[in-house]
Formats: C-alpha cells, sequence, structure tokens
C-alpha cells in the first residue's frame, strides 16, 4: 500500500511539474526571465503550485478511499416459480 501511495506521489509530482513548465513555455518565460520575477511574483508561484499540490493529493485521497468502499452487492430477486405467482395473486385478490 505504501508503495503505491509514493507511486501516486511521484506521478502527482511529475504532473505538476509538466504544468508548470507547459504554462512557462505558453508564456514565452525561458530561464533568464525566470530569473527576473520579483520577490512577490516568486510567492504567488509557489502558493499556486501548493494549492494545485493540495488538490492533487485531495484528489488522490478520494479516489483510494473509493477503491477501499467495498462494493454493495445486491441480492437478485427471488425467482418464483407459476405456482408461488398464482399463490400471490389469489391472496392479493
Amino acid at each position: 500500500m505504501s508503495n503505491d501511495k509514493l507511486n501516486l506521489q511521484d506521478i502527482s509530482q511529475t504532473m505538476m511539474q509538466l504544468f508548470v513548465q507547459d504554462v512557462l513555455s505558453k508564456n514565452n518565460i525561458s530561464d533568464e526571465s525566470k530569473k527576473k520575477l520579483t520577490d512577490d511574483q516568486k510567492e504567488q508561484l509557489k502558493k499556486v503550485v501548493a494549492d494545485l499540490q493540495a488538490q492533487v493529493n485531495e484528489f488522490v485521497k478520494g479516489a483510494q478511499a473509493k477503491k477501499e468502499e467495498p462494493e454493495k452487492v445486491e441480492e437478485a430477486p427471488k425467482n418464483m416459480t407459476l405456482r408461488d405467482m398464482l399463490k400471490n395473486k389469489k391472496k392479493d385478490k
């Protein structure tokens, strides 16, 4: 179980890195221009990353909770014979 958790965390980290890289590349932000970010901008980026990471963790926990819940199996209706069906009809009248 802990191995699965570590695997999910690795996947989450990878997805976050890809997301951030994609956003930066879409906005034409290079390594040099990243260094020019103000302290406020850096802090905002950190907050966004932390928020996204929290959302991913909540999603993963929800998926694990669904996976751990046993599925409720409904009992199939009892097959009735023709004799039972006729008896029930007579009782209903």
